[in-house]
C-alpha cells in the first residue's frame, strides 16, 4: 500500500492569532482505531484547550508529540492509515512531510510565527555574547522580553532579566514550572509590558438606576458588558485589532470578559451577541460563556477577535485597578467595586448614592488620550441611561 493510504495530523491553526499548540493529552494511542470526527489529541494555546477531531477514519499509526511539547502550527504530530501499510512506507511519508515543513518558503504568516515563538531563530534575535550570559545564569532568550528593534533582545533586556531571575534563582531547584498556558500567557504580557506603551484614564459612575433596573439572572457586569458594546458601535474607529502593524476592523462588537479559572489561570472568552440583544439573552450568553470557561471547556469559537476585555475585580472589595491590554486588543475595561457614597441631588440635597469607578486601558499606538476619554464618558452615559 502506498503513501495515498496516510493522513497527516498537524497543528492546527485555530484563529488568526495561533501560531502554536501545546499537546495537552493523547485520546488515542498508536493501533487505536479511530473514527471521522473522533477527538484524538487535546491543544492548547496560549489562550483555550481545544480538542482536535479526526477528520478520516483509520488506524492511528503514529504520535510525533508528547504532552506538554509546545509546537508550531503546522508540524506534523501523528499519522492515520486507512489502510494496512508497510512501517517503511510509514517513515518515509513522515520524513517527506517533515522535510516540505522545514523547506517551507517564508509569509507574513510563518514570519510572524518564527517572531513570536520564544526558541525560534535565536541567533537572529541575540548577539551571541548576550546568549552565553543567559546561559551561564540558566535562563533562555525565551525568559527575556524584547525590546530592541525587530524583536531583538539587546544588553538592557538582558540585564533586566538576570536582576529579576536571581529573586527566584533560590527556589529554581525546588518550584514548580508554570503549566505550558501559563508560559505562553506570561511571555505574551511580558512581551506586551515592555514594548506596549499603555496608559489609563479613569470616570466614575452613578449605577443607582442601572442596579434599580436589573430583573431575573442579568447582574450588573452583564450592563457593563452592554454598555460596552453600545460604545463600539457608537466608536467603530475603536472596534479593532493591532498586531503592531495593521490594524483589523473587527465584524459585529464582541467583547472579551476576564474569568478566574482552575490553576490559577485567567480566560477570556468573548461575548459575541449583537449589540442590539435582550439583557436576558446577554445574560444566559455570558453566564454559559463564563461556565465553559470555568470547567476548560471553551473551544475556539467562543475566542473570536475583539478589541476590549472587561476585567471586574468589584466582588472581591477592590474599588478600583489597572489592568493589562493583551495584544492585539487596543483596549481593557477595569470594574472596581460597588460604593455607596453621599452626592448632591438636583435640590442640592445631600443623598446616598451607588457608585463605581471605571478604569480603561489602551494601546496608545492606536488609541489617542481623546478617545479613550470620549470612549469611556460613552459607557458611562449608556450605564447610567439603564432604567
Amino acid at each position: 500500500m502506498t503513501e495515498s493510504a496516510l493522513n497527516a495530523v498537524t497543528i492546527p491553526k485555530w484563529g488568526i492569532e495561533m501560531t502554536h499548540g501545546t499537546i495537552v493529552a493523547w485520546h488515542k494511542g498508536v493501533g487505536d482505531a479511530v473514527s471521522a470526527g473522533d477527538e484524538i489529541v487535546d491543544i492548547e494555546t496560549d489562550k483555550i484547550v481545544n480538542s482536535f477531531e479526526a477528520r478520516t477514519s483509520g488506524t492511528l499509526v503514529r504520535v510525533l508529540a508528547s504532552e506538554g511539547e509546545e509546537l508550531a502550527v503546522g508540524h506534523l504530530i501523528g499519522v492515520i492509515a486507512t489502510a494496512p501499510v508497510d512501517d517503511e512506507v510509514i517513515e518515509a511519508f513522515v520524513a517527506s512531510h517533515q522535510r516540505a515543513t522545514s523547506a517551507s518558503p517564508a509569509t507574513p504568516e510563518t514570519i510572524a510565527a518564527t517572531a513570536t515563538h520564544p526558541d525560534a531563530q535565536v541567533e537572529a534575535r541575540i548577539a551571541p555574547a548576550l546568549r552565553r550570559k543567559l546561559e551561564k545564569a540558566g535562563l533562555r532568550p525565551a525568559d527575556v522580553a524584547a525590546t530592541g528593534a525587530h524583536g531583538r533582545i539587546t544588553k538592557e533586556d538582558v540585564d533586566r532579566a538576570l536582576l529579576l531571575g536571581k529573586g527566584s534563582a533560590s527556589g529554581a531547584a525546588s518550584g514548580q514550572p508554570l503549566a505550558p498556558q501559563q508560559a505562553a500567557v506570561a511571555r505574551k504580557l511580558s512581551q506586551a509590558q515592555a514594548t506596549l506603551p499603555l496608559y489609563h484614564v479613569t470616570l466614575e459612575v452613578n449605577v443607582e438606576s442601572a442596579l434599580a433596573s436589573l430583573t431575573g439572572e442579568a447582574s450588573l457586569n452583564d450592563l457593563i458588558i452592554a454598555a460596552v458594546q453600545r460604545s463600539l458601535q457608537a466608536h467603530p474607529e475603536l472596534n479593532q485589532t493591532f498586531d503592531g502593524e495593521r490594524l483589523t476592523a473587527i465584524e459585529g462588537q464582541p467583547v472579551g470578559v476576564a474569568v478566574a479559572a482552575e490553576g490559577n489561570r485567567v480566560m477570556a472568552p468573548v461575548i459575541q451577541t449583537s449589540c442590539e440583544a435582550r439583557l436576558d439573552e446577554l445574560a444566559r450568553h455570558s453566564l454559559e460563556l463564563i461556565e465553559r470557561a470555568r470547567s476548560g471547556r471553551l473551544t475556539a469559537a467562543d475566542q473570536r477577535p475583539a478589541a476590549i476585555t472587561v476585567s471586574n475585580l468589584g466582588m472581591f472589595g477592590v474599588s478600583a485597578f489597572t489592568a493589562m491590554v493583551t495584544p492585539p486588543q487596543i483596549m481593557v475595561l477595569a470594574v472596581g467595586a460597588v460604593r455607596r457614597v453621599p452626592v448632591f441631588n438636583e435640590a442640592d440635597e445631600v443623598v446616598p448614592c451607588s457608585v463605581m469607578t471605571l478604569t480603561l486601558g489602551s494601546d496608545h499606538r492606536v488609541v489617542n488620550g481623546a478617545q479613550a476619554a470620549a470612549f469611556l464618558s460613552t459607557v458611562q452615559s449608556q450605564l447610567e441611561a439603564f432604567v
